[in-house]
């Protein structure tokens, strides 16, 4: 049995400030389009890092953005991939008792860095394709 405490071994880290940038480009995405979102994003563990509602956004979309952002990092897969492999049959409806913080609507995008998941965005407060379209963008101000 090899003895891990004596290696080394390096993860990457979504930091709070990478996470502004994503909220930032996220929210640039959603005003050139008048929607009236919050983006979400949060660390490996589920923390949130950085959130940002838009005053004209409902107030549920602040719990929902959360909800997806957890979701997507903990599953490793787009909340959209979860919904439909719900409705096809590949993963079973029960996943919604999973945790308090599952939800699985479209908008929730896990966050790779190096092949890594390291946290997740989530996008409430348009249509399901739309809030995913937003979080997407968000995810371009890692490149």
């Amino acid at each position: 049995m090899q003895n891990l405490s004596n290696d080394n071994v390096t993860v990457p880290l979504l930091t709070g400030d990478m996470a502004q940038k994503i909220v930032n480009a996220a929210a640039l995405e959603a005003q050139k389009n008048n929607f009236m979102v919050t983006i979400t994003v949060v660390d490996r563990s589920g923390q949130t890092l950085a959130v940002l509602r838009d005053h004209r956004a409902g107030v549920h979309t602040i719990r929902a953005s959360y909800k997806k952002a957890y979701t997507a990092n903990s599953q490793k897969r787009e909340t959209a991939a979860i919904a439909q492999g719900v409705v096809d049959g590949t993963v079973p409806a029960d996943i919604r008792y999973l945790d308090e913080n599952i939800l699985i609507l479209d908008g929730g995008v896990p966050i790779y860095i190096d092949g890594i998941v390291v946290g997740g965005i989530g996008v409430g407060g348009a249509h399901g394709s739309e809030d995913v379209q937003i979080a997407k963008a968000g995810l371009k101000a890692l490149d």
